[in-house]
Order: C-alpha cells, then structure tokens, then sequence
C-alpha cells in the first residue's frame, strides 16, 4: 500500500480548541491595555482581599455575592448606600489588643536566661499583641444603590442559538448533575450549589447567555467539585479567581467551537478575574481548560447525535474532495482494528464521530485479500485522523467508493458576526483583532458557591 500522508483536512479537535483558546489570550491582553481596564482596576483595588475563612463565610450566607464591602466602604469609597432591609454577611475582622506579660529576661550575648541572686529567672515586663477577632457585617454590591461601578466588556450577552432547544438539551443530558431555573436576586447569572449537586440558572436571559452560563457552571462542576483535601498532591490547589478564569475560558472555548460568540462578556469577565497586565491564572491552566473542553465538546457532541436519531434527523456524514483513507460505497469509513477484538476501550470516539457500526470476528484473520490481519473492524461518519487511528492501532480499508464532489454538498449558511465592542480596543493598541471564524449553523444547541 502507498504511504499515508498526514492528515491536514481533518485537524483533530484538540487542535481546533487549542487554536481557539490561543485567540483568547490574545483578546484578553489587548484588552488589558485598554484604558477602561485601567479605570476598572482602580476601582476593583478599593475592595478588601479577604481571606479564605471570610471567603468560605461570605459563600456559605451569600453564594452568589460577587464584590462585598463595609457599610461605610460603601459610602466613602464607591458612593453607594446599602439598600433598606438588607441583612448583612457576617464575617470575622481582626481586632487584636496590646497587653503588658512577663517574660524570661534573656543575656543578648549566651542567649541563656539571666538569674537573679535566689537562682530564679529574672524576668521582664513586654508589651505584646494578642491576636484577637470580632464579627462584622458586609454588604454585597447587589445590596446596594448609587454611582454606577465601572465595568468592561458587556454585562449580559444577547442574541439566539440554532436550534436552541436541541443544543441546550443536548447539555443537560452532557450535564452529570441536575439542572433548572430560578430567580437569583443578587443578579447572578447562574451557581453551582455544591451540597445540593446542581446548577442554578437566572430565569429570562437570552439564549447565548443561558447557554454560555451553563457551560460556565458545567466546568466549575466538571474541575471544581471536589473537595481541596480530596485532591492527590499533583493537584493544584486553586484560588477563586482560578477557577473562574477556568470556567469562563471553557465557556468560551466550548461556545467559539459551536459558532457563539462571546468575546465582548468572556475577555472582561477573565480578566476582571485575573491579575495585572497578564494572565498567570489562565497560563497555568491552559491544559486544564483545553482538556476539559474537548471532553465536554465529544460529550455535547454525542448528545446532539442521540436527539437528533430521536428525531429522525438524518445527518449526512461530511465528506472531503479527495477520497479518504476507509471511504466504502455505504458512505461510511472502516477501520480494521489489527491487534485486538472490538472492545470499551480499544477504539477512538472523537467529538460527534462514535463508531457506526462494530463487528468482531471468532479469531484474527486476513482481511482485504490477506494485506493485513485482523480482529473486526469499525465503521465510522467521517474519517478518522492518521493520530486517531494510529493510537488504537486501526488500519483503514481501503476506499472502494470515489469522494462527493464539492458542488455535490450541500454547506450550511454560516451565522452572521456581531461587532464585537473588543475591536475598538484592538484598534485602540494598535493591534488588529482577528475575529473567530463562525461555525455553521448543523449543531445546536456541597454549599452554593460559584457564580457569574
């Protein structure tokens, strides 16, 4: 048989999230350098860094509290009044006192202990501080009134999703916890409840922000549910501002790979969690966000592919202009697994290409006319890449069918792009912004704790 060539048609889907998250770092750094995150940044440095025990405190009574602050804060520093009625977030504030104590009298030079003429340690009045704590009340913004706070990017994505129902059925079903709606009064958008197991939705929002929230709040279950002391040592033990940086770049990611676009709400909302003028959080978990994103693309995918055979959707499988390894008169594409029967396990599954068809054989046998050996084969929709196929140790039969022709094919009109407010910025740094490429339009749509 002639020697394969590498497959260029069909980049594997980790190679597509990839190319999508590196157009995410580069939106978020020209970003950074627009002057309303440096406005927004003076605004956020007036907040007080609280700690993890406050932290844990603030999410137990208030799960969807987003930027908490003192009565008087409020007041002096952002010009905002704590609305009649509001209860207040009890936490704990440092209150340590100053008290008069004995101690040992030490020689400066041996160290030891001075004696007095009886043979006991002489000893020294020393002022120390007692660390000590009061409860104090603070107030979540969604608490209060006045001065607008300054923000960046959009507060609420709008606009409507292909096939709506079908996508985001497709992502309950992808969704291992329970789902629904509900009126969140702080202004969330959505949490997952941690105690409860499930996520909570704002009723009423458009369908590009629903679905873009619960692909959020998908990722904090899918990376962040587990409890820290759980974790194996290689594990991070990560920040919230990690793993908001997270959910949102997976939200991004899985969103950009179905053609919606969220830029203008994922670039802000990243960097209002990140630091300064890069993004060490995002950096660090690159690998984290684009492997979670193929798995829950290759789930998505999967249940899009189930509810569309429940409806009696018949998906024509795409076909490239040149015959590819596999392509059979059927129109499917077979692989001879070579080294071992058909099992769980031993056969790729890539992101809305699961097997077809499978068949075992009794024993090993030749196959094609005795040019190889093999155990069964499968048939796939689409043809797999030579790494797809090379890792299971599949060999592709060879094509008894000619590829459709171009014309032949009937392509999906592609969505229109919305102006994105991000490209003023780009334009604003010199830097021109390459917008993502719009997919068309064939697929559609424990303690509360994270929100957004």
């Amino acid at each position: 048989m002639a020697e394969k060539k590498p497959d260029k048609t069909y980049p594997s889907q980790f190679e597509k999230v990839k190319e999508i998250t590196d157009k995410l770092e580069a939106g978020i750094q020209a970003l950074f350098e627009s002057e309303a995150f440096k406005n927004y940044l003076k605004t956020l440095s007036k907040f007080h860094d609280y700690s993890l025990n406050n932290t844990i405190l603030i999410a137990m009574q208030k799960p969807d509290a987003t930027l908490v602050a003192g009565y008087t804060a409020w007041q002096k520093n952002f010009g905002r009044q704590v609305q009649k009625g509001e209860t207040g977030i009890r936490i704990l504030a440092p209150t340590p006192y100053k008290k008069q104590m004995e101690v040992d009298r030490v020689d400066p030079v041996t160290k030891q202990p001075v004696l007095n003429p009886d043979g006991s340690t002489a000893k020294d009045l020393k002022e120390i501080m007692v660390p000590a704590f009061k409860v104090v009340n603070v107030f979540d913004v969604s608490q209060t009134d006045g001065k607008p706070l300054p923000t960046i990017g959009v507060d609420e994505l709008s606009g409507n999703v292909t096939n709506y129902e079908m996508f985001f059925e497709a992502l309950k079903r992808a969704c291992p916890v329970p789902v629904g709606f509900e009126d969140i009064p702080s202004g969330a958008k959505g949490y997952y409840h941690t105690v409860d197991q499930r996520i909570a939705l704002q009723e009423g929002m458009s369908q590009v922000q629903t679905v873009k929230t619960m692909i959020h709040e998908m990722a904090h279950q899918k990376l962040h549910a587990i409890d820290p002391k759980e974790l194996p040592p290689e594990e991070p033990r990560l920040t919230r501002n990690a793993k908001e940086v997270e959910a949102e770049a997976v939200a991004y990611t899985v969103a950009q790979h179905y053609g919606i676009e969220t830029s203008d709400y994922s670039f802000a909302y990243i960097a209002g969690w990140s630091h300064g003028k890069e993004t060490p959080e995002l950096k660090a978990s690159l690998d984290r966000i684009r492997k979670a994103a193929d798995e829950m693309i290759t789930a998505i995918d999967d249940h899009i592919m189930y509810l569309q055979q429940e409806k009696g959707i018949e998906v024509k499988p795409e076909i490239p202009s040149e015959p590819a390894p596999g392509l059979q008169e059927n129109g499917m594409y077979r692989y001879y697994s070579t080294q071992r029967p058909v099992d769980i396990g031993t056969f790729p599954k890539p992101a809305g290409n699961a097997p077809v068809e499978i068949h075992n054989y009794d024993k090993r046998q030749p196959v094609e006319g005795g040019c190889m050996q093999a155990w069964g084969w499968l048939e796939y929709a689409k043809p797999l890449t030579d790494k797809e196929a090379s890792d299971y140790e599949l060999r592709p039969a060879p094509s008894s069918a000619k590829a459709i022709s171009a014309p032949e094919r009937s392509a999906p009109p592609s969505p229109e792009k919305k102006a994105s407010v991000l490209q003023e910025l780009h334009a604003q740094t010199g830097k021109a912004k390459e917008k993502p490429t719009q997919k068309a339009a064939q697929k559609t749509h424990k303690k509360k704790e994270e929100t957004r």
